[in-house]
């Protein structure tokens, strides 16, 4: 410790700039944590040496790796396992979830997905190497989260996902709501699908309103997303006594049959047309006639009257004359009429079904903002494994569960918890200089061209099963 703090002050006096003093500090205290994170994970290797030969493995060699954490890039030497009929393993890195091949730790690649949640690949880059004890390009960035978006959409779409559901949740009422978004692609436009379901939503102020037990499924595929939310449904909750209300703009795929299928069983489905896209969908195909758009939206969302909507589109008709008689208008009023009367039960009022619960429906789209002030705008264009990858973790932060997908890979490597104090002793303990004796050569290795039948390929080989 004592050798550590004269460093210091000799580091201190060393600079007469405040800048330059603070960044030579800052070096010195990474390199000081990668070393004394090297010394740990080589000491922690030792230790499960005795555990994994009574699996059956026996040491084959040591090999290096670098490895960049949420501390810094550190470089350990490990020793790699092998058993007949066995793949060839390295204990540590499973224990700490140092995955192959790749150069991040979990906790860095999920601190670098969080930023890049809100922020450009190169903004990404530029705070990470700003703040971090690592750097990073912003290639690599779109790497880690195309990486990241394949783990989760594989996890989240494996079979055994809930496994661990023991008791299947019973609630008197779910509310689910889905909707597309179109995107720029780097070939050709893509889409995004939201299905999101919730089980109430209560007041905070006159203004904001929260969702309970609120949990989304987003996925460039329509089908995806419909089977993850599906499964979801039938694993999380048992909807035999449960009312079902639905809501979406009626678009392809977002129909009422389309919620059935999601739902299967349940006591009473009832599905609406959201308001939002019935109002726009009236004045977009009534944009020759604004004077008539208020009273057809009056009759259709607030009366409910079916005789009085064909009135009024009948007047509308009628008044088709002079510079209005166009094919075009003539095909927009065709259009409507046709689609108020093919989701005319989908747009009966929330009050008039008599339903014993209150209206908690139609947040479908301002929860689009999330999603579309990150993948939209600013000449964004995505490749599909980018955009996928993004709004997978996207998702994963809007439902909280980031973290668990990263690492539930890594569930059963554990180890035992230490005390504050014993941690402590560990640390002054590795922070003293000690003497190093030298242990000699402890592996040898001939790098020669020849038959692999030669004398000297033979000792090669010996030398490489030599176990220590």
């Amino acid at each position: 410790m004592e050798s550590i703090i004269t460093d210091i002050v000799k580091i201190i006096k060393s600079e007469n700039n405040v800048l330059a003093r603070e960044k030579a500090l800052m070096c010195y205290f990474f390199d000081l944590m990668g070393e004394l994170m090297k010394l740990a994970l080589e000491e922690v290797d030792v230790g499960l040496v005795d555990e994994t030969k009574k699996q059956g493995y026996q040491i084959e060699k040591k090999n290096k790796r670098s490895v960049v954490t949420v501390f810094g890039e550190i470089s350990y030497w490990r020793r790699r396992y092998v058993c007949p009929g066995k793949k060839a393993k390295y204990p540590l890195d499973q224990l700490m979830g140092y995955d192959k091949y790749k150069r991040y730790s979990v906790l860095a690649v999920k601190n670098i997905l969080q930023v890049s949640a809100v922020s450009t690949y190169r903004n990404t880059a530029l705070a990470v190497n700003t703040l971090s004890c690592f750097n990073i390009s912003h290639s690599q960035v779109g790497k880690l989260i195309v990486q990241a978006g394949k783990q989760i959409k594989a996890q989240q779409q494996s079979e055994e996902r809930y496994d661990g559901i023991t008791q299947k949740k019973k609630v008197p009422v779910l509310y689910l709501e889905g909707d597309g978004v179109v995107i720029k692609g780097t070939k050709k436009r893509l889409e995004f699908h939201r299905y999101q379901v919730c089980e109430d939503i209560i007041n905070l102020s006159k203004t904001r309103r929260k969702r309970v037990q609120a949990k989304e499924f987003v996925s460039l595929s329509r089908l995806d997303a419909l089977q993850e939310i599906k499964a979801y449904l039938a694993n999380a909750y048992d909807l035999s006594d449960t009312l079902i209300i639905s809501n979406a703009d009626g678009g392809a795929g977002y129909a009422k049959k389309d919620f059935d299928e999601i739902v299967g069983y349940c006591r009473q489905h009832e599905h609406f047309l959201d308001v939002f896209h019935l109002n726009k969908k009236i004045k977009d195909r009534l944009g020759f006639m604004p004077a008539m758009q208020g009273k057809l939206i009056s009759a259709v969302e607030f009366k409910y009257d079916r005789r009085l909507t064909d009135v009024i589109l009948d007047t509308i008709e009628s008044n088709l004359i002079d510079e209005l008689n166009t094919p075009e208008n003539h095909e927009n009023l065709r259009r409507l009429h046709g689609y108020l009367h093919r989701h005319w039960a989908d747009i009966e009022p929330f009050k008039m079904r008599n339903l014993p619960v209150i209206k908690a429906i139609g947040c479908c789209e301002s929860n689009h903002r999330k999603y579309t002030y990150r993948v939209k705008g600013q000449g964004k264009y995505w490749s599909e494994d980018g955009a996928e990858g993004i709004l997978r973790v996207l998702t994963c932060i809007k439902n909280n569960e980031l973290e668990y997908w990263l690492s539930s890979e890594f569930a059963g490597s554990e180890i035992n918890a230490i005390t504050e104090q014993e941690l402590k002793a560990a640390a002054r303990d590795s922070l003293k200089k000690r003497h190093e004796s030298h242990l000699g050569i402890q592996r040898g290795a001939l790098t020669t061209q020849t038959a692999g039948s030669s004398y000297l390929s033979k000792f090669n080989r010996m030398l490489n099963h030599i176990n220590y």
